[in-house]
């Protein structure tokens, strides 16, 4: 029996299966006499101090095992039970309509988490994992439940469950499970990455789940396995070697990131830079706005940690989706064209003048870059271009060390970008292609909706030609162009990117080291002949065929998916 998922991480995962039945919690609506309304408002704030002390002890044990970095996931947990609307509703609920402190948490974490569902950002929507982890561990204390009782195996194992909390994950034997499979979750949870950390997934590469093989495939997954083995150690040892096909092509290969902590991972990856630092996280999940100090902060850390390696700040992307309401945003019926990107930029002046500035002051301490998002025209150009001017100035007249020369670039994600790219390319310094965006609005559809699914497809032409069209006009007016992206991380892709003339590619740091290793397999110019051969086509599916039988072949085997015998 076979089934098929998303791939979280690669690897292959072989034992037997062990499920994990799905908890339940009995909530019941409950009165609370008068005279036992403050005893009830201290046991709900007494199993809150109780979570915090379970996630602290976990989020030590994680630091221990697995670094700073991974541990970081855990002070989310702990900023959802410090909440004080989180606080004030329960316990005003308690005190005003003499309802049981179980029944109030639950609705209201429901309320958040249905929120959160319904956003179309990924990252914001797989926070709703820890808002569940959270809402479980604190019922546990309510109702009396007791830590979670988690199987004991007792050889590797393949462990099957809905859904996992990050804080449960922690908790699992990294010996002895070998994989992890959940109906709910994807690569970017916070309950994927530690378990990601921790090892283990059902053939990681593809998605691929097989319940009690046939001797032959069962076979093939023993022999694949100890082949990965193998050549997962060859993988670590390109981490200091650079990114140089094999006739001397060099190509700049960045991390994307959106906190300070992930540079850790950036190092560790060998990246050449950070392509994109996400910044719009700091003004969200918080009641009031950072403080230029705070940023300068946080954006000067990375900057002197990765010197003399370059490092892209991407200015505020806020609107639509990453809402932060003392801003005055709220939810809209089309987020991803609406207010948002450097539209919603331009309209805070202030904040985004503070966010320039900030950006400014870290550049004396590296070599920091600064793009803007969603930009659809020249106008928007111009005038975010005026503001950094404005702040040069003001930096320059009083004295403050700043880098006078910061290269400012611009995302290209519209359509409209796509085709003015040469205008845009007469004043910006470098190009980023942000191929999520420009695919969903090249091809007219929400990513996110399950039923076009089918049709988020990077290999359509149109959406190469684009990608062409913008290489070219940007090489003419002297400048690199970069890509960030799922593309840039795809190893078939890359090379498919390389032959385009992408200068840059920035990924997860998840997917460097495979992407580095594609790179230094091939010839730049076989991918040269490979994406001219890729323009002329007509369709996806023969773009894909197409690198099937140019690609595949030239990639070392753990970078190609391949499927059991049966």
């Amino acid at each position: 029996m076979k089934f098929e998922g998303i791939a979280a991480s690669p690897g292959i995962g072989i034992g037997p299966v062990v499920p994990l039945e799905r908890e339940e919690f009995a909530v019941r609506e409950i009165p609370v006499p008068r005279e036992r309304v403050e005893l009830e408002v201290e046991r709900f704030l007494s199993a809150l101090e109780a979570s915090r002390h379970d996630i602290r002890a976990i989020r030590d044990g994680i630091a221990a095992e697995l670094g700073e970095h991974d541990a970081r996931i855990y002070d989310a947990h702990l900023l959802i039970l410090d909440d004080p609307v989180l606080q004030d509703t329960v316990c005003g609920g308690i005190r005003r309509e003499g309802r049981n402190a179980e029944f109030l948490f639950r609705g209201f974490m429901e309320g958040v988490a249905a929120h959160l569902e319904n956003v179309k950002d990924t990252y914001l929507r797989e926070r709703t994992a820890d808002v569940v982890d959270v809402e479980r561990r604190v019922l546990r204390h309510l109702l009396g439940n007791g830590p979670r009782v988690l199987p004991r195996l007792d050889r590797p194992s393949i462990l099957i469950a809905h859904d996992i909390g990050p804080s449960e994950v922690a908790l699992l034997d990294r010996e002895r499970v070998a994989a992890l499979v959940t109906e709910v979750g994807g690569r970017t949870s916070h309950g994927a990455i530690v378990a990601r950390g921790r090892g283990g997934a059902v053939d990681g590469f593809s998605g691929h789940v097989e319940i009690d093989p046939e001797p032959p495939a069962a076979a093939f997954y023993h022999t694949r396995s100890l082949q990965l083995e193998q050549e997962g150690r060859s993988l670590r040892m390109l981490q200091s070697e650079p990114a140089v096909t094999l006739d001397g092509r060099r190509v700049e290969l960045g991390a994307n990131i959106e906190l300070p902590g992930d540079v850790d991972h950036v190092l560790a990856a060998g990246a050449d830079s950070i392509g994109l630092f996400r910044t719009e996280f700091f003004y969200l999940n918080r009641a009031e706005l950072p403080s230029e100090e705070e940023q300068v902060r946080a954006y000067r850390e990375v900057a002197e940690r990765m010197s003399p390696r370059p490092v892209i700040f991407r200015t505020m992307d806020l609107g639509g989706d990453k809402v932060a309401s003392y801003l005055g945003t709220t939810h809209e019926a089309n987020p991803f064209l609406g207010w948002r990107g450097i539209r919603f930029a331009l309209f805070h002046p202030e904040v985004f003048r503070t966010q320039i500035r900030a950006i400014y002051r870290a550049s004396a301490h590296g070599r920091v870059r600064m793009m803007f998002p969603m930009v659809s025209s020249q106008d928007e150009l111009a005038r975010a271009l005026q503001l950094c001017a404005d702040v040069a100035d003001e930096l320059r007249s009083r004295g403050v060390p700043h880098d006078p020369g910061l290269e400012i670039g611009l995302m290209i994600e519209t359509p409209s970008a796509v085709w003015i790219s040469d205008v845009l390319a007469r004043e910006a310094r470098f190009f980023s292609i942000g191929s999520n965006d420009l695919i969903q609005y090249t091809l007219a559809m929400d990513r996110d909706n399950e039923r076009l699914s089918h049709l988020y497809e990077p290999l359509e032409p149109s959406v190469l030609r684009s990608i062409h069209h913008t290489v070219e006009a940007g090489h003419r007016a002297g400048r690199w162009v970069g890509i960030c992206g799922e593309m840039a991380g795809d190893p078939r892709t890359a090379i498919l990117l390389l032959g385009l003339g992408v200068d840059e590619l920035s990924m997860s740091c998840y997917d460097l080291p495979r992407v580095k290793a594609a790179l230094r397999s091939v010839r730049h110019e076989e991918a040269a002949e490979v994406a001219a051969r890729a323009l002329e086509l007509s369709a996806a599916g023969a773009v894909k065929e197409l690198l099937r039988q140019r690609l595949e072949v030239l990639l070392p085997s753990f970078l190609v998916a391949k499927r059991s015998p049966l």
